[in-house]
């Protein structure tokens, strides 16, 4: 299945979410700072974070307009992402949240890291080749159209980036989403050692730190471009 790259969306105030957000019709439609190059139609998985409330939402959509910055007046650069249909459920989740609603959450032992790297998979010496969509301490999301039943226990490689020989481990399918986009399944790790659990920590560790260091590069470089002081500096 096609890589998708992944963008974050942070908001310290809840409303103003609602603020970059705009409705094209049936679909939604929410501005994005960011000073990365995303093509036009390109599809992003789009994580919402509200640090305050440590909440996040993971959104499936497709990039339908750039936006340069500038300092007259003072812009940030960014793109709009246009949502797909079948995200329309998480979509007013996230809204209402951010309008300051009531929300039934469920909560995770563990937070999910968005990513994007081979994951070789399966059972009987018949194994293929996917991607990752997000990893946490206890599982992953895996992009695929080959579906197990859930309960199925697969041995499975994973290979992020900077781990030359990956890490192997058992899985057992928690979940299977076969409708919509993306297709796939819900793997929950199943440790055989402490070394394997403390491997795949590490894994989501640097994740989280890659992920705190791009949206910091991301909002310096704008305050730079705009002209505003910062922290430290004089």
């Amino acid at each position: 299945m096609p890589n998708r790259r992944s963008l974050a969306a942070r908001y310290v105030r809840r409303e103003a979410l609602l603020e970059a957000f705009s409705r094209r019709g049936p679909r939604g439609v929410l501005f994005v700072e960011t000073g990365r190059r995303f093509e036009l139609a390109e599809p992003v998985l789009l994580t919402v974070e509200f640090p305050a409330e440590r909440r996040s939402f993971r959104l499936q959509g497709k990039v339908i307009s750039r936006r340069r910055g500038s300092q007259e007046p003072p812009l940030p650069p960014g793109v709009e992402v246009e949502f797909y249909s079948e995200e329309n459920r998480t979509l007013q989740l996230v809204l209402d949240h951010a309008a300051g609603k009531a929300v039934d959450f469920v909560d995770r032992r563990s937070h999910r890291m968005p990513c994007s790297f081979v994951v070789t998979y399966g059972r009987d010496d018949q194994f293929v080749r996917e991607f990752a969509e997000d990893i946490s301490e206890g599982g992953s999301f895996i992009r695929t159209d080959r579906l197990f039943p859930v309960g199925t226990v697969v041995e499975c490689k994973l290979k992020p980036p900077g781990y030359l020989l990956g890490l192997k481990l058992w899985a057992r399918v928690a979940w299977v989403k076969a409708t919509g986009q993306p297709r796939g399944m819900g793997l929950e790790f199943l440790f055989e050692t402490e070394r394997q659990r403390k491997k795949v920590r590490d894994i989501v560790q640097k994740l989280q730190r890659q992920h705190a260091e791009q949206l910091d590069r991301t909002v310096r470089g704008f305050k730079e471009v705009s002209g505003f002081r910062l922290p430290g500096r004089k």
